[in-house]
C-alpha cells in the first residue's frame, strides 16, 4: 500500500499503489520546474524519498528583447564599424542562438556575428548616401529549430559636423577626403562647393572647409553644403557628397525685457502676497542659455517689502504697506539666464502705494483756553484750530497788551483778524508776567 504526500505533485504524478510505479498525470514544463521531489509512504518499509528530473525538449522559441532597433551611420564610416548589437533569449536549457540577416541587406553592406551576448551588426562595405539613405534589415535569431525575427533600421547620413557659433573666422570645420585609384593627374583630386554659401569656403587641394564669416546660431542653426571631388583626368570624373554643418549655441545673448521699465500701484491695506504687476523678458539663446528666471538678488526689493516669482516674473507684496511711511517704491529686478557664465539684465520697477482712510483726525492738544470779552459782538472768531490756518497767511506784528510791560506776538491774517500763530511766544514770559493763552480776536478784545 503506497500514497503520494506532496500536494504540489499530486496533480502532475500518480502512483500505482501495488507496484509503486510513478507516472505523469499531466503535461510537464521544465521551464516552470525542472525537478520534483516528494515523499512516498510504504506501509511496511518506511518513507522513501523520490526525486524526478524533467528532461528538456526544444519547446520554446528564441525571443528578441526588442522588436525594432535603429542606428545611424555617417557615409564615411570605416568598414568594420560596429552598428549595434541585437539580443534574443531562449528559455530552453543549453540553447545556442545564432543570428543572421535574412533580408534587406542591399549590396551586402552589413554583416552579423553571433556572440554570447547577441548578434553584432557591422559595416561590411562602404556606404553611399546617393544610392541608399536607409536600410531595413530583418534579423533572425534561431536555436536550430525555432526562430524569431526583429527589424533593424540603419539610416545613412552624409558628413555631419558641429561648430560653436563663437568660433573665429578662419576656423577649420572639417576636412573632406576622397580617393581615386588612378595615378598621376588622373588621381589628383580638386574639391569645390557646388553652391555659394558665404559663411564657408573649401580649399581646392586639401578639402579643408573653413569659416569665412562669423556664425550666429540665432540666425541660422545649420548649413548643408554640396561638395564635389573631381579628378584631373580627361575626361574628368567626379563624385558629390553632402556636408551638414550644425551650429551649436553659446550664451552670447543677455535676456531682454519687453519694456524699459514697469509701473504699478497697490493700495496700502492689501494683504501680503498680493500681485502688483508682472515683468517679462526673453532670451534669443537656446536651451539653458535661453531659459530666463527673475530675481531681486543684487537689486532692490524695497527693504524686503516685495518679492518676485522666479519663473513668472510676478511682483508681489511680502507684507502690509504704509503709504504714510513710503508712498513710492523704486525697485530693481534682474532677468537672468542659466548659461555658464550666466548673463543678466536689470529693470526698474516703480510701485505707487495708494492711500486708504486708515488714520483718524488728531488734535494737537486735549484742551484749549479761550478768553472772550463780555461785550464781544456776535460772530466774533474766538478760536481757529491751527490745522486750518496756513502759516503762510499770517503776517507777524506786535500788539499792545493789557499789561503795560507786555507786548503780544501775533499775526495779522488775510481777513484782518489778529491771530497768535501756532506756538506763538508771549513776550510776557520774558518779563515775568504770567502768560494768558490766546487764539484769535479783534482790536481791543485782545488779551495777551
Amino acid at each position: 500500500m503506497a500514497a503520494l504526500f506532496d500536494s504540489r505533485s499530486d496533480a502532475l504524478f500518480a502512483m500505482d499503489p501495488a507496484s509503486g510505479a510513478v507516472t505523469t498525470a499531466a503535461p510537464l514544463d521544465r521551464e516552470s520546474k525542472s525537478t520534483h521531489v516528494f515523499r512516498v509512504t510504504a506501509v511496511d518499509h518506511g518513507t522513501p524519498r523520490v526525486s524526478i528530473t524533467v528532461l528538456d525538449v526544444n519547446d520554446n522559441s528564441p525571443e528578441f528583447t526588442q522588436r525594432e532597433y535603429s542606428a545611424r551611420l555617417n557615409e564615411d564610416a570605416a568598414v568594420g564599424t560596429s552598428v549595434l548589437t541585437v539580443s534574443a533569449i531562449d528559455r530552453d536549457a543549453n540553447s545556442v542562438i545564432t543570428y543572421q540577416i535574412s533580408s534587406g541587406n542591399t549590396r551586402n553592406r552589413f554583416s552579423i556575428t553571433s556572440q554570447s551576448g547577441g548578434g553584432l551588426i557591422s559595416l561590411a562595405l562602404p556606404l553611399d548616401y546617393k544610392l541608399e539613405r536607409q536600410y531595413l534589415l530583418t534579423i533572425a535569431a534561431s536555436d536550430g529549430t525555432r526562430q524569431d525575427t526583429a527589424q533593424v533600421i540603419v539610416n545613412s547620413s552624409h558628413y555631419t559636423v558641429n561648430i560653436n557659433e563663437d568660433r573665429p573666422v578662419g576656423t577649420t570645420v572639417v576636412v573632406i577626403s576622397a580617393t581615386d585609384e588612378d595615378t598621376g593627374e588622373n588621381a589628383r583630386i580638386t574639391y569645390l562647393m557646388e553652391d555659394s554659401i558665404p559663411q564657408f569656403k573649401i580649399d581646392p587641394d586639401t578639402g579643408a572647409v573653413t569659416t569665412q564669416m562669423e556664425l550666429d546660431y540665432e540666425d541660422q542653426v545649420s548649413y548643408t553644403l554640396a561638395i564635389t571631388a573631381r579628378d584631373n583626368g580627361i575626361p574628368q570624373k567626379s563624385d558629390t557628397t553632402y556636408l551638414e554643418i550644425l551650429v551649436s549655441d553659446v550664451n552670447d545673448n543677455a535676456p531682454q525685457f519687453l519694456h524699459d521699465g514697469y509701473q504699478g500701484s497697490v493700495y496700502e491695506d492689501v494683504p501680503a502676497f498680493t500681485s502688483v504687476l508682472q515683468v517679462s523678458a526673453t532670451d534669443r539663446d537656446s536651451g539653458l542659455n535661453g531659459r530666463v528666471f527673475y530675481t531681486f538678488q543684487g537689486g532692490d526689493d524695497g527693504e524686503g517689502d516685495f518679492i518676485i516669482e522666479s519663473t513668472s516674473g510676478i511682483v508681489r507684496t511680502l507684507r502690509r504697506l504704509d503709504r504714510e511711511n513710503v508712498p513710492l517704491y523704486t525697485l530693481r529686478a534682474y532677468a537672468m539666464d542659466k548659461g555658464v557664465p550666466a548673463k543678466r539684465t536689470p529693470v526698474e520697477i516703480q510701485v505707487t502705494v495708494l492711500d486708504v482712510n486708515d488714520n483718524p483726525p488728531v488734535f494737537e492738544r486735549d484742551e484749549f483756553d479761550i478768553f472772550v470779552e463780555e461785550n464781544s459782538p456776535i460772530g466774533l472768531s474766538s478760536l481757529r484750530h491751527p490745522s486750518i490756518i496756513p502759516p503762510s497767511s499770517l503776517r507777524p506784528c506786535l500788539l499792545p497788551s493789557r499789561h503795560p510791560k507786555v507786548l503780544c506776538a501775533a499775526g495779522l491774517g488775510g481777513d484782518g483778524h489778529h491771530r497768535a500763530p501756532r506756538g506763538g511766544q508771549n513776550l510776557g514770559d520774558t518779563l515775568g508776567v504770567p502768560r494768558t493763552p490766546w487764539w484769535g480776536g479783534v482790536g481791543d478784545t485782545l488779551g495777551c
